[in-house]
Order: C-alpha cells, then structure tokens, then sequence
C-alpha cells in the first residue's frame, strides 16, 4: 500500500502492510489477537465462541503474514490515525501500536507488545476516550467496543475504578459473542496484564531553561512505567499546537487549536 508517509520510515523494506480490519470477523480472532499477552485463552477459545480450527486459522493469518503485515487502523480525532501492525519478520513477530498525522514527519510509538515489550501506551481515560470517538466519514475501526478490545493490550493504569472497568470491557465483550455469564471474568483477566502492573499517569509542570525561563507544560499525560514509550510527552519533536492536537484527540475531542 501507499504508506501516509509519517509511517513510511516504519516499513521494513521487503515489507508492505496491509489494512486488516476484515479479520476482526474470523471465529478464532480474539483468542490469537490476545495470545501474546493473555495466551490461556488460545487454550480455551471457546470462551469467545471459537475452537482449536478457528485458532489454528486465525493465528495462520495474523502472524504467519510475513511479506504483508496485517494492520488495524483505528482513525482519531484531528486526522490522527492510530495503527496496529502485526510486524512478522520471519521467526520473530510483534505487535505495535502506532499513531501518525498526515503533518507529521515520522509515526509515534505508543506500545510493542513482543519479547522486548514497551508500554503500556494509554491510560484508562484515554482508551474510553479513544473507543468512543471514531470520527465520521474515515477508514479503519469505527465501531467503539472492537476499538477498546483492540486498544486493551497497549492500555495500563494503576488508577482504574474496578467495577466500571469489568463492567465496560464485558459489554464490549458481549458485542463480539462472549456469552454474558462468562464476560465479567474474561473482563477481569484482561485487566490482569502480564507486562505491566499498574504505572500511574501524571502531568507534568513547567520545565525551566538556560535562560531562566519556563517552557510550558506539556498536556499530554505521561507515565511512571519503567518500560513505558511515554515516560517522556508523547510525539517527541512535535510543535505545541501538534501536541495540543494530539491530547485532544486522545481525549477524543476535535482539535480545539
């Protein structure tokens, strides 16, 4: 495909990457799309309505796609564009979370989900924020529960009120076929994430210079995870009307500048 070319430095060459938002509806989906992180439930597919077939088929697909990476586009506020991309080199394969802008230079990182993972890239607010905020009128995932089951693998906060988490991601669950008596206990092990465990997400304040003067703060969240893309403002080298941009949409709210 033609890359948007802030993405165009991610392609590895010998490599192209193709939307995939056609494979959401294969039986076996979920289980393998959570298998590196939640791998049990590989094991027990029938959760999510699917069997070893459907798994076997659908893990064939994601990760055995090593000339044409599978990609999920989930389109944001303000002309961002979030991207998952099933990066299968031969032998080695990963998932990762990317954001781009038609005005920016290159993408950003916001999660990998491999043997050398970096995350989490999303804080609880901005996932709900992020599921529910497809604008109109755009390619890629538009529909908000597919949105925040494919986001919940790069998401992670210690400050996540429990009931309303297990009570959000079951109904999302449900929408994909999880029989209700099941999607409460599914949620609360989606909440359990092996690679991190529960950084805090703050705001910082204004950082002083050389010359005695203060650059303002960034309004973009930033986290306490050690492995964290985030622990600095996202979207390194950025403008400020950039970065104001890119908070909004991750508020999910049309750019306000």
């Amino acid at each position: 495909m033609d890359f948007p070319s802030p993405l165009a430095g991610y392609a590895a060459p010998g490599h192209d990457i193709a939307p995939a938002e056609h494979l959401l509806d294969l039986p076996g989906f979920w289980p393998v799309f959570y298998a590196p992180v939640w791998d049990e439930f590989a094991a027990e597919p029938e959760v999510f309505g699917a069997d070893t077939a459907d798994v076997d088929a659908a893990a064939e697909v994601l990760y055995g796609a090593e000339e044409v990476w599978p990609a999920f586009r989930v389109p944001l506020a303000g002309g961002h564009a979030l991207w998952i991309v099933h990066r299968n080199f031969p032998g080695d394969s990963g998932t990762d979370y990317l954001i781009t802008h038609p005005d920016w230079s290159r993408h950003a990182d916001l999660a990998a989900i491999d043997g050398h993972f970096s995350g989490p890239g999303l804080s609880w607010p901005e996932l709900l924020a992020v599921a529910g905020s497809a604008p109109d009128g755009v390619e890629g995932v538009r529909d908000a529960d597919r949105r925040l089951l494919l986001l919940l693998p790069a998401f992670g906060d210690a400050d996540v009120p429990a009931a309303a988490a297990v009570e959000r991601i079951s109904v999302a669950l449900r929408a994909v076929g999880v029989a209700p008596e099941a999607a409460p206990e599914v949620a609360e092990r989606l909440l359990d994430h092996d690679f991190w465990d529960g950084p805090a997400w703050t705001f910082q304040g204004p950082s002083p210079l050389s010359g005695g003067t203060a650059s303002p703060p960034s309004p973009l969240a930033v986290c306490d995870g050690g492995h964290s893309p985030r622990a600095v403002p996202l979207g390194s080298g950025l403008t400020a009307s950039q970065a104001h941009a890119l908070a909004d949409a991750l508020r999910g709210q049309p750019a306000a500048r």
